[in-house]
């Protein structure tokens, strides 16, 4: 489970963890320990700052412009308790994004049943995960043609049952393509 949740946070924020190294790499170049004071002082020092400027104002824009909600994370274990799916669910400014993955019993596999990014929403929650035995995943989610959109048949060794759902705001029925 933790393992799962520490993929989900790394796939989110790994721009976070690349801004912090290249700040790092910003301030030792400004800094400049050990290099004598001539032109790769000087040279070392003038990359260093426009890194820190570069590294701040990516930050700043992510933060003002697509930083978006947080993610919302539902935990689903198999009867056995072998078999874990996580459902990750963020909400956009313009639409949303979801992702299933499911874990077996072994330490660090981890399998993406299903995946979802559009200008909609495929209403997937914790009710729409569902195991019907320890090898079998039932996902229930609504059709959105103006996004991407897959589910998977297999993860790992667990069969995905994908089932379309009507849209619960009245739209039309799902095709089943």
């Amino acid at each position: 489970m933790r393992f799962l949740l520490f993929m989900d946070w790394l796939r989110e924020d790994a721009l976070w963890v690349v801004l912090a190294l290249l700040f790092c790499v910003a301030v030792i170049l400004i800094w400049a320990p050990r290099t004598p004071k001539n032109w790769q002082r000087w040279s070392a020092r003038a990359l260093g700052v426009v890194l820190f400027c570069g590294v701040t104002l990516v930050s700043l824009t992510y933060v003002v412009i697509w930083k978006d909600s947080p993610r919302e994370h539902f935990l689903l274990r198999s009867a056995d308790g072998t078999k874990i799916a996580l459902l990750s669910h963020s909400e956009f400014r313009d639409g949303a994004a979801t992702e299933i993955s499911v874990k077996d019993g072994g330490c660090c596999t981890l399998h993406t049943a299903y995946r979802y990014f559009g200008d909609g929403d495929d209403y997937v929650g914790a009710k729409s995960l569902v195991w019907v035995d320890d090898h079998h995943l039932a996902i229930r989610y609504v059709r959105d043609p103006s996004g991407v959109q897959d589910c998977r048949s297999h993860a790992g060794d667990v069969t995905i049952l994908c089932e379309p759902q009507r849209d619960p705001f009245g739209g039309a029925k799902p095709s089943m393509r």
